[in-house]
């Protein structure tokens, strides 16, 4: 059996690497958080919360946050570069944040993570089960019709990519030449070609039946859901999902 170090689907070897992908890449994710995040909140969790980068974004509008993760590496580059006061890194299991043992949060955030369970259908009912009347859950994850994409396809749109990026300006040159090999890192490459996806309509179907009337938002390689609880006697919702 291979250790963390050297398990491709492990992060442990890649806080670095997917840090900075983040950072290039995630600016779209960041917008269509904020848009949707309150000026101000009590408590939030984020499930799978890899080097931090959302969590301290929910540090800025909640009283206090929680952020766990199964790659202690991870959360160590996470306490290193974004310590926050009103933040907990805690290395843990996603699945066992329960509201016995944590309480109930305003808000429920998880972002690429999800696909890596498997028993995804009981651990979303857990995620509908944190949450206070009244609060959100946010959960972004990839799609993919073929499910499994293979190391050549991700070669494949690197170069698109970075022919994309220099060709109509998107990027300062440098900045494309670098989020290029962060594509192509073989230890990226060695970990997302493992990654087994749900397909974009299995996405709507097994989300939407746990969270009825949410709003479903294509995004890159993603999706990304907005639910909120809302008690009966407050009347019916008025999310719309799409396809």
């Amino acid at each position: 059996m291979p250790s963390a170090r050297t398990d491709p689907r492990s992060f442990d070897h890649l806080a670095v690497v997917f840090d900075r992908f983040a950072e290039l890449a995630g600016a779209p994710l960041v917008d269509y958080l904020t848009a949707r995040l309150p000026d101000r909140g009590d408590r939030a969790v984020d499930l799978g919360a890899g080097t931090g980068q959302h969590a301290a974004l929910l540090a800025e509008r909640y009283d206090e946050v929680l952020a766990v993760d199964v790659s202690a590496p991870m959360l160590a580059y996470a306490r290193e570069r974004r310590p926050r006061g009103n933040v907990r890194y805690e290395h843990r299991d996603l699945r066992s944040v329960t509201l016995t043992a944590d309480g109930p949060f305003d808000l429920v955030l998880s972002t690429h993570t999800l696909h890596h369970v498997d028993d995804l259908d009981a651990t979303l009912m857990r995620i509908r089960g944190l949450l206070r009347p009244g609060g959100q859950a946010i959960l972004v994850d990839n799609v993919d019709p073929r499910r499994q994409v293979p190391r050549s396809a991700f070669v494949r749109e690197a170069v698109r990519g970075l022919a994309g990026d220099v060709l109509h300006h998107r990027r300062p040159v440098g900045e494309a030449v670098e989020m290029f090999r962060l594509w192509v890192h073989p230890a990226w490459l060695d970990h997302v070609s493992t990654d087994v996806f749900l397909t974009p309509a299995d996405f709507v179907a097994r989300y939407g039946a746990v969270f009825p009337d949410a709003e479903i938002t294509p995004m890159y390689r993603a999706r990304a859901l907005h639910w909120r609880h809302m008690p009966p006697a407050d009347g019916p919702r008025a999310d719309r999902t799409h396809q």
